[in-house]
């Protein structure tokens, strides 16, 4: 090999081991602003816990289905499954901060359940994790059907 291959086939080597953004990465501002928006939009399981111990105003919302709400749900959440969410919405209080969940993290429902809802003038949020962090924090699931929950399953 000649000596010039032999040195970029090393600078070439030495380049795929840094990690470098992908084209069109975000800039360190932008990364700031991404950060402190999606930090403004989101409490853990924890967070919310602690805002119900408190007794602060606050609605959660679970827009998982019928089913998956009576299978075990966050204490004194309120269930409107996400496809019924557009019909459903005015039921919840404009005055109190709605805390939107579903099934966990990969679970895309309560991010568009809140994105709808702060499009209609809500003040929202979405507890990251869904059930399955609440559970894994240890937090109580509660197993009430949704007619005991004052909210109709259609």
């Amino acid at each position: 090999m000649a000596r010039s291959a032999r040195k970029a086939a090393r600078q070439s080597s030495k380049r795929s081991r840094t990690i470098r953004p992908a084209s069109g990465g975000l800039a360190p501002q932008q990364l700031a602003l991404y950060f402190q928006a999606k930090l403004a939009a989101e409490l853990g399981p924890h967070n919310v816990k602690r805002l119900l111990d408190l007794g602060e105003p606050v609605t959660v919302l679970d827009v998982r289905s019928a089913d998956g709400y009576q299978s075990g749900h966050v204490p004194g959440a309120r269930s409107i499954p996400f496809e019924r969410l557009a019909d459903r919405y005015r039921e919840l209080p404009v005055d109190q901060e709605i805390v939107t969940y579903c099934w966990d993290a990969a679970c895309l429902l309560s991010t568009r359940a809140a994105f709808f809802l702060a499009s209609k003038g809500y003040r929202v949020k979405e507890m990251i994790g869904g059930i399955e962090a609440w559970k894994a924090a240890g937090f109580p699931a509660e197993q009430t059907s949704v007619e005991l929950a004052g909210v109709a399953a259609s």
